[in-house]
């Protein structure tokens, strides 16, 4: 079975921003920020697209498909 790796935390670690401005950026809880990060939980797809332009990446390179 396919299953999503979340890249968020990584890319969170090595860029100019941290939880906190993500919490206040999307008005999230810091345990939703952690569960994106590690991937229990997902955003939205407007979320998506915009971590995605705030990283600098395509909306594709915030999760990898790894086997289960």
């Amino acid at each position: 079975m396919k299953k999503l790796k979340s890249n968020i935390g990584w890319m969170v670690d090595r860029s100019p921003y941290d939880r906190e401005f993500l919490m206040k950026r999307y008005k999230k809880s810091r345990n939703t920020i952690s569960n994106w990060c590690t991937g229990k939980n997902y955003p939205s797809a407007p979320e998506l697209f915009d971590l995605a332009e705030l990283f600098n990446v395509k909306v594709d390179d915030l999760y990898d498909i790894i086997e289960d």
